[in-house]
């Protein structure tokens, strides 16, 4: 179990360090950033960059276990951001793919750029900070060598509830019946 992070920045780059009460070696550490898995290893320390005045929430977890599955073992919580993933085209022109975002039915934006490699079959992206409570949408555009954007491919749309407002209830007691009545408010 970790007992404690301790973080450090120097030059936009935030050094975290885990303590573990694990005794025996190896102990693998296992990072997440916003609850998305980043890596492992047998350093207790890593670096993250955020761009300045930005802000996260970072997860380790430790382990004796070296098969321990930290991507099926991220932890509890809503990250804010998506990991997108999509097949490459059979276009040899493709040089890059553009992807593009669009909040809650606005404007696209493009928020990545990925190259193509021929060699690989699929691409990812993940995307910046998302807003809580927001409608979320993307799409990849193949980019030829000309600059020509190809077919757009739509990716799964998504609303982001990160922090879901508590239900209302009405409780009651009844003193004659012992017994609690849970209602839900209107």
């Amino acid at each position: 179990m970790i007992t404690a992070l301790a973080v450090t920045e120097r030059a936009g780059v935030s050094w975290v360090e885990a303590a573990s009460d694990l005794a025996a070696d190896p102990v693998f550490y296992h990072w997440y950033l916003d609850g998305l898995w980043q890596g492992a290893g047998v350093s207790q320390r890593r670096a993250f960059f955020l761009p300045p005045g930005d802000q996260a929430a970072v997860t380790c977890l430790d382990t004796h276990d070296g098969a321990f599955d930290g991507p099926a073992h991220a932890p509890p919580g809503y990250p804010p951001r998506r990991r997108l993933w999509w097949c490459r085209s059979r276009d040899a022109s493709v040089r890059f793919y553009r992807v593009d975002q669009q909040a809650d039915g606005g404007d696209w934006t493009a928020v990545g750029r990925v190259p193509a490699d021929p060699a690989r079959w699929s691409h990812e992206f993940t995307t910046p900070r998302l807003a809580d409570l927001t409608d979320y949408a993307w799409r990849v555009i193949p980019i030829d060598a000309a600059g020509n954007d190809g077919t757009p491919v739509a990716l799964d749309a998504e609303r982001i509830v990160r922090t879901p407002d508590a239900p209302d209830w009405t409780v009651a007691f009844d003193d004659d019946t012992q017994k609690v009545t849970i209602i839900a408010a209107a």
